[in-house]
């Protein structure tokens, strides 16, 4: 499963802004909704006006803020002789078939089409594209809102609301509240093939109350059959428990918000994970782990010289401001 995330496609784009540059497009027209992110992003690195499709076709005038002087300065869209017309993908190309067919006929000259990413290497369904991406692919922008969700499996707490506080956690009347009023996070627009949570099979009610309050469609329910959450702390199975039942599922990706219990799942289930705390695909042979590994090294090297080179009083403010 690819992934790119906003970070990935801001670097991406820029890889290629001298392509971009050398074009000297003074419009770019997004292709809703998707398509509006990269046009924004390009727009304002090449200080140029930035609409939609639907706004170029009814030559709706152009807004834009106080603080740019652009090169060139027009009010009605279809005065441009250069128009970047972007997506942010392209598969099947029909989409962007059915966009250029709503343009009128002689504005389609001025037009040169691009998709950051391509699922082939070579088309002639589009006019250039930055980025060969092939399937299956997920964006951060709809990872939630894509069929992909069908053949998924979701943990709850931190993907689908927000985890309990320590006070809350109780295994008791302050859990159960916060089970039925939790609030939402990331709600899926799909029906979601298993949730796999670590909460326990006693709470299972409550859990059903509140995913039938905020329209969470989902074909199975996992919960840990344990008698309480000091049991389910000695044996540490909320790792464990997920990548188990992913593992014999038929389900192609694991949406968790943990990081550790995200690499656990994809090592013991041979399949990618979704982590929803860091934003990153992790995958069964994922390089993360020594990654982060060596992130904490580095730290800790740091720390260490700016100790031995800092004053006292300054190391008393880091101690008490920063580290702590």
């Amino acid at each position: 499963m690819n992934f790119k995330n906003y970070e990935d496609l801001r670097n991406d784009i820029v890889s290629k802004l001298s392509l971009f540059q050398e074009y000297e497009f003074d419009l770019i027209v997004g292709l809703p909704r998707s398509g509006m992110i990269p046009a924004y992003i390009i727009g304002l690195y090449l200080n140029t006006n930035v609409t939609d499709l639907n706004s170029y076709i009814l030559n709706t005038k152009l807004k834009s803020g106080s603080t740019r002087q652009r090169k060139k300065n027009f009010i009605f869209p279809q005065d441009a002789e250069k128009i970047l017309l972007i997506d942010d993908s392209i598969h099947t190309g029909i989409s962007l078939k059915n966009d250029l067919d709503l343009i009128p006929r002689e504005l389609l000259s001025k037009i040169t089409t691009c998709a950051i990413y391509s699922d082939k290497k070579k088309r002639d369904d589009v006019d250039m594209f930055c980025h060969h991406l092939p399937q299956p692919r997920v964006f951060e922008w709809n990872i939630f809102h894509r069929g992909t969700v069908n053949h998924s499996c979701f943990d709850i707490d931190g993907v689908l609301c927000g985890d309990p506080t320590e006070e809350q956690n109780d295994d008791g009347a302050k859990y159960i509240d916060f089970i039925l009023n939790a609030k939402p996070l990331f709600i899926p627009s799909y029906k979601i093939n298993a949730l796999v949570t670590s909460r326990l099979e006693k709470y299972r009610e409550q859990t059903e109350i509140w995913l039938k309050k905020y329209n969470v469609e989902y074909e199975h329910l996992i919960m840990l059959d344990l008698p309480t959450k000091a049991e389910r702390q000695h044996l540490n199975a909320h790792g464990t428990h997920k990548a188990n039942y992913y593992k014999k599922s038929n389900t192609e990706l694991f949406y968790e918000s943990d990081y550790n219990q995200s690499l656990e799942i994809a090592r013991v289930s041979r399949k990618a994970v979704y982590c929803v705390d860091e934003n990153i695909m992790i995958y069964p042979d994922s390089s993360y782990p020594a990654r982060m590994a060596c992130k904490a090294s580095l730290q800790k090297n740091l720390r260490t010289t700016i100790a031995r080179l800092m004053p006292s009083y300054v190391k008393g403010f880091i101690k008490k401001h920063i580290y702590n």
